[in-house]
């Protein structure tokens, strides 16, 4: 028996070790005459020539949007593709027809984060209909932050810029704040779930500082001058229709900005972002139940 369990865990671990986790940084271009370069995050699991992940589109701007992504990825002849599908949130407005996924096929040599990935994408709206194509350039984690931890270097050991600065332009601690999603000042934030409860948490994931909140839930106040701490607060949502949380900011507490972490669990997916707001500044998160 004691064999046996062992033998169900020993490979049970080579299941979970054989996943090969990657993240890549860069930009997409749209073709036509607009030669603005949207920023762009790609992570992602390889196991067994099997994608799996998401990417994020304008990280840190007003039209944030994450994707979860699927493909394959071929280790003999290097061929990769996924394709974007599903929309987890988005800061833009919610239109039946502005939504472009990007498909993409290439070779890439998957090794490690020091890796490239770029080439030519179709776009495609939900029914598959032909949007806007475009050519997309990545760069694995690892290169990237081993050339602005360099940047960070010289900065820091400069003589001609002051503390405060070389606080404020930190380009490694600049990357690492792109992967959380904040919720600023109007911003509202299209969350999209599947089932027909959801939970909603809201908490101080540091240190408590005193902010106050005030809740609203489809205009109707749930939490008025509420104090943010770190015990979570749970609310149960029913998803019968869409709803809409405004969270508005009564004071700074001690330590300013007012910032409270909240989350959002529809079954097995989680989306998590943070509100930074000063005092009487107001952000919304809009859940949507998504069509079938």
């Amino acid at each position: 028996m004691k064999i046996k369990v062992f033998l169900t865990f020993f490979i049970f671990s080579l299941t979970i070790y054989s996943q090969e986790k990657y993240e890549y940084y860069g930009g997409v271009k749209l073709n036509g005459d607009d030669k603005t370069i949207i920023t762009y995050r790609l992570v992602f699991t390889e196991q067994d020539g099997k994608i799996n992940g998401y990417s994020v589109t304008d990280l840190g701007g007003n039209h944030e949007t994450k994707n979860l992504i699927s493909g394959y990825y071929n280790k003999k002849t290097k061929e990769f593709t996924f394709k974007e599908k599903d929309i987890l949130y988005t800061k833009s407005p919610i239109s039946d027809d502005m939504f472009c996924f990007i498909n993409f096929t290439g070779k890439v040599k998957l090794v490690n984060d020091n890796s490239t990935m770029e080439g030519d994408f179709k776009g495609l709206f939900k029914n598959n209909t032909k949007c806007i194509d475009g050519t997309i350039t990545l760069i694995g984690s690892a290169k990237v932050y081993k050339a602005i931890n360099k940047l960070n270097k010289k900065i820091q050991r400069s003589g001609k810029v002051d503390e405060e600065t070389k606080r404020k332009v930190n380009p490694v601690a600049i990357l690492d704040s792109l992967k959380v999603n904040n919720l600023i000042k109007n911003q509202n934030l299209n969350v999209f779930v599947d089932s027909d409860t959801v939970l909603l948490e809201i908490w101080d994931a540091g240190k408590e500082d005193g902010d106050k909140i005030n809740l609203r839930q489809n205009g109707e106040l749930i939490l008025g001058e509420y104090q943010v701490s770190n015990k979570k607060r749970v609310i149960k949502i029913d998803m019968t229709k869409t709803t809409t949380f405004q969270i508005s900011a009564l004071n700074e507490g001690t330590v300013a900005p007012n910032t409270a972490m909240i989350r959002v669990i529809d079954n097995h997916k989680t989306v998590e972002l943070t509100s930074n707001l000063k005092q009487n500044e107001s952000a919304s998160i809009t859940l949507v139940k998504r069509k079938e």
